[in-house]
């Protein structure tokens, strides 16, 4: 058949647990069997359906929300701002994002920089940055981390945005979301945001940081936050900005220092 059917699943935090409709029919038509009824494929989808429906209707009091940031191009554009010794920890940003939507879950991708062979001053504290940054944002809870990797030879960052678009499309279409909250500057993920409103009909939401702002992102979305450090933000650089989005002036971050 190819669909799938969402089971009722009271552990579950959206409520349900979605199977392939064929292995689900098909496992109910042989427990039939042995008991003895007579039943058809209709009749089990028709009675399924109805306890879904009656089920969904506690999950659909609250909207549940997950977020997806790309933390390599956030990192990168804290360091624009603050420089390497006074970037905000990630629970700090994640506080005054949670004033405006109570976050339930959070995906977190990005990469280290490879230490081999660095001799770079500036690099060093890239990597020392990366590494207490990162270390923070590993311990929080209901947060999902995904390590990407360098190329060898570029050096540039390779799979992260890929992982990310992935896994925003495959959480919405399990409908394990209602709304979506992406932290990103990069446009390339434009496209997953078009799919994942126009297509799986889910309300998608983006953050920014001053230096790490695509106005593309900001027009394709239902709304957005602008976290504005140190008022670094310059609204004469665009001919217009949506409507749509806040701006959050935050003069005194908590700043984490790497020595």
């Amino acid at each position: 058949m190819g669909d799938y059917y969402c089971l009722p699943d009271a552990k579950s935090e959206t409520g349900s647990t979605p199977i392939p409709v064929d292995e689900y029919v098909g496992t109910i038509l042989k427990i039939a069997r042995k008991k003895g009824v007579n039943i058809t494929d209709k009749e089990i989808l028709q009675e399924s359906d109805a306890t879904y429906k009656k089920s969904q209707s506690r999950f659909k009091k609250r909207a549940f929300i997950n977020m997806y940031v790309d933390g390599t191009n956030l990192l990168a554009g804290l360091v624009e701002i603050f420089g390497y010794k006074q970037v905000p920890s990630f629970s700090s940003i994640l506080k005054e994002i949670n004033n405006y939507f109570k976050i339930d879950r959070i995906y977190f991708y990005a990469s280290y920089t490879p230490a081999k062979n660095i001799k770079s001053q500036k690099i060093r504290k890239q990597i020392g940055l990366e590494i207490n940054f990162f270390k923070e944002v590993r311990q929080l809870k209901n947060l999902i981390f995904y390590q990407g990797y360098r190329s060898p030879t570029s050096k540039k960052e390779k799979g992260v945005d890929v992982h990310l678009a992935v896994d925003m499309v495959k959480d919405a279409f399990l409908n394990t979301y209602s709304k979506a909250i992406i932290f990103t500057g990069d446009a390339d993920l434009i496209y997953p945001i078009e799919a994942v409103r126009s297509i799986l009909k889910k309300q998608v939401f983006s953050v920014f940081v001053p230096t790490r702002f695509s106005l593309e992102i900001s027009y394709r979305t239902n709304g957005s936050l602008m976290l504005n450090y140190k008022q670094a933000f310059d609204k004469n650089k665009y001919r217009k900005l949506p409507a749509r989005i806040n701006f959050i002036s935050i003069k005194k971050p908590h700043p984490r220092r790497v020595g």
